[in-house]
């Protein structure tokens, strides 16, 4: 796909690499990559596509991989009140339970994907149900079953302090990881090693056979 800029981000020194828009035959090139491991996403008119994998970066060579880009079906436009709205840049996560306004603690259901201390959230009312919340925090403190975690999981529970009040129902989002910005909004798997490189080319074709990234 001719014009597509790929961005790679150093998980370590947060270093952020951008490759020149690719070639007619969708080829494109970025130099000069340290050892070490990588988020990376891309870049194109119809907005950014975010990677489900992290890359690693080994010895000095080339490496070369191909990256497929999927465009997310739209939602309906009926969606049910319940239904959390799309938002750009952010990952779903889950829902207000309950909220103690003494300790200022919001139990949360987490439908999907994870959150870690560290990580940023993005709360939001249904102003469809008569809520105005919308502000964002950084995770400092939550626990389960009365004890302390770090991780919070799909299908589980959480008490997380918060340092606004918020309603029942309200909606939960990831808007960044720790140290990662908008890169990784998904859960990661095992970091794919290429077997070189200071420099990696990439293809994008399209339509895709094989989908590696997504938009949000």
């Amino acid at each position: 796909m001719k014009g597509t800029i790929v961005v790679l981000k150093n998980l370590a020194t947060e270093e952020v690499y951008r490759s020149g828009p690719s070639s007619e035959n969708g080829f494109f090139r970025i130099d000069s990559l340290e050892k070490g491991l990588y988020a990376f996403g891309a870049l194109r008119e119809e907005g950014y596509f975010g990677g489900r994998e992290i890359i690693g970066i080994d010895s000095e060579s080339e490496a070369r991989l191909s990256l497929a880009l999927r465009v997310e079906d739209e939602k309906p436009a009926g969606r049910s009140t319940n239904e959390p709205p799309a938002v750009r840049d952010e990952k779903f996560l889950g829902r207000i339970i309950t909220f103690d306004a003494e300790k200022n603690t919001a139990r949360i259901f987490v439908e999907q994907g994870e959150a870690l201390l560290g990580d940023t959230v993005h709360f939001i009312g249904n102003k469809e149900k008569g809520s105005e919340t919308d502000f964002y925090q950084t995770i400092r403190y939550m626990e389960q079953n009365g004890q302390p975690t770090s991780k919070a999981v799909a299908g589980q529970y959480y008490d997380i302090r918060l340092e606004k009040a918020v309603g029942i129902e309200d909606w939960v989002y990831l808007k960044e990881k720790k140290g990662l910005g908008v890169f990784l909004l998904t859960p990661i798997g095992m970091a794919t090693v290429l077997a070189s490189s200071t420099a990696i080319v990439y293809t994008v074709v399209n339509p895709p056979t094989e989908v590696s990234v997504f938009r949000y």
